[in-house]
């Protein structure tokens, strides 16, 4: 993959609103959904952007009306006239967010929404030769549908993950997001008839799951999900091979995609969400990841095409670590670790990543 990015056009900003720190949450979500997202300041200064995945994970729906704007921002890079895509693409993968605010001498004139983003890489043809069962997420996390709320919320939280699949009888039945777990809570809480009455534990998931989302057949071009990424206003498609989910594909997949192969070091290594506290241990991750790397080529059937690690530091000496590893004939590892101290943790996730390519490979 081998693209010529230019800078990011001025005709990819889109109208926001720029509100303060202290305003009312109550007031800003109108135009989170109208807009997208909304630009928050401080003392005058950029502060961050609010979207509607911050306000889900955050819960800001459920708060009281008086809550401050600013507790529910998220400081993410921002854009101008001489960023170029790649850096804004690089920008929405380790962000995570839905848009980068735009600045135009020293003033905030818009955002620039991942959908451009997405609209650029189709007109360039990136994902041309690709399938989708080359850059899906796997595996996919999947529950029954007669499971309880209990345990939907548990197999997110375990395995750090924004929605699962649902299956009745082993067969694909739907899908089950944080959003619409949030929305559950919600309407449990306003004592909406159908789900008042019950608790998580008793609750089942096959209640609220979306029955008919839009999904993709594992060998469908890449190009063709990227269309319905941007024409279906959607940020993730279940995977489906004989009536089964084998994976899911997300906006974020599309991006990483990208960054990997843009960014040919030794061994094609990526590493993103650095912050000035660990952007110091960059060159021992590299260190460590290129270990890895030489220790499965040594099985000698298979070999690593690339490894993009994500570092998200969590509080002052906690961090949420997670790998994806590309290995030959379109294979694609994927291991999440969170712990105390960056060394260990790296460590412990390089151990699991490492035994499951074993028991995937063999030697």
């Amino acid at each position: 993959m081998r693209v010529a990015f230019g800078s990011v056009p001025r005709e990819f900003v889109s109208e926001t609103e720029v509100y303060d720190f202290k305003d009312s949450v109550s007031e800003v979500l109108p135009k989170v959904d109208k807009l997208g997202a909304v630009v928050v300041t401080k003392d005058g200064s950029y502060f961050g952007v609010v979207d509607d995945r911050s306000v889900a994970l955050k819960g800001a729906t459920k708060l009281g009306k008086n809550f401050a704007v600013g507790k529910f921002a998220r400081r993410v890079p921002t854009l101008n006239s001489e960023s170029e895509l790649k850096k804004a693409i690089e920008s929405f993968y380790s962000s995570g967010t839905k848009a980068l605010p735009y600045v135009e001498n020293g003033r905030i004139k818009g955002v620039v929404k991942r959908t451009e983003m997405l609209k650029a890489l189709l007109s360039m043809h990136v994902f041309s030769n690709t399938k989708v069962n080359d850059i899906m997420s796997t595996p996919v996390i999947s529950i029954d549908q007669e499971a309880s709320i209990e345990r939907a919320k548990t197999a997110m939280k375990d395995n750090s993950v924004n929605r699962v699949a649902v299956l009745n009888g082993g067969k694909f039945y739907g899908i089950l997001s944080a959003r619409d777990l949030m929305n559950y809570g919600m309407r449990s809480s306003s004592r909406v008839p159908e789900f008042s009455g019950g608790s998580d534990k008793h609750a089942h998931v096959g209640n609220i799951t979306q029955r008919n989302p839009h999904t993709v057949d594992s060998g469908t071009s890449a190009e063709s999900a990227l269309r319905d990424f941007i024409e279906k206003d959607i940020s993730s498609l279940p995977v489906i091979k004989n009536g089964k989910p084998v994976g899911i594909l997300t906006i974020r997949d599309i991006f990483e995609t990208v960054v990997k192969n843009a960014n040919v070091e030794k061994r094609n290594i990526v590493i993103s969400g650095l912050d000035s506290r660990t952007v110091e241990y960059r060159d021992d991750l590299i260190t460590e990841l290129e270990a890895l790397a030489d220790k499965i080529d040594r099985f000698g059937n298979t070999r690593v095409d690339y490894i993009a690690l994500n570092v998200k530091p969590i509080k002052q000496k906690e961090y949420e670590l997670r790998i994806r590893l590309g290995i030959s004939k379109g294979a694609v590892v994927h291991m999440y670790v969170s712990g105390y101290s960056l060394e260990a943790t790296l460590k412990d996730l390089i151990n699991k990543t490492y035994r499951a390519v074993k028991q995937g490979h063999g030697e």
